[in-house]
């Protein structure tokens, strides 16, 4: 293809999931792909199973695997995503990996960040040095610093402490279990 590249759902490729697309830019609207490199990508009502590229941004679209330098989603979605920066609003992703996360009335499963700013955002688990937000809900949040209007079911401090109870637990149920078949 050339180095730019168009694709809508005029064209061929509609329809056809396993298509791969590589060029240095590439707008993808209302089609399916397999795969996509390139520099710049932007998916606009569209899908792709993998990209990889500098940038991109994906609105009311989506991705099963993004791993780009600069990653913007806009009323979309991905199952893993891998950047420096990732920008969020009113969508979601499974798993995050990046330097800085920024998620505004969306949802993630589990992000792991540097910095991590959510706003009216819902997460299974976030590991991140700093957090900053307000009306964030997670399940379980593991951050360093702490600064917004948080409610998790477990924090840091409680879940150190739940790993130490079940660690002493499991210590406890081994040990008696030694004592009672006579074992040293």
């Amino acid at each position: 293809m050339s180095e730019r590249t168009r694709i809508t759902e005029e064209t061929p490729l509609a329809g056809s999931p396993a298509q791969d697309v590589s060029a240095e830019v590439v707008n993808l609207t209302g089609v399916q792909v397999g795969s996509v490199q390139a520099e710049l990508v932007r998916l606009q009502q569209s899908g792709a199973q993998r990209i990889n590229a500098t940038e991109v941004e994906l609105r009311a679209g989506g991705a099963a695997q993004v791993d780009a330098q600069d990653v913007s989603i806009t009323q979309g979605g991905a199952g893993a995503v891998q950047a420096e920066s990732v920008d969020v609003t009113q969508g979601g992703i499974g798993v995050a990996r990046a330097g800085s996360a920024s998620i505004v009335e969306g949802g993630v499963g589990i992000v792991f960040a540097d910095e991590a700013s959510l706003q009216d955002t819902r997460a299974c688990l976030v590991v991140s040095r700093q957090v900053s937000g307000d009306k964030i809900r997670a399940g379980v949040l593991l951050a360093g610093q702490v600064e917004g209007n948080v409610e998790t079911v477990l924090d840091t401090p409680r879940a150190i402490l739940a790993g130490l109870t079940a660690g002493v637990a499991i210590g406890l149920v081994l040990w008696v279990g030694r004592l009672i078949s006579g074992r040293k």
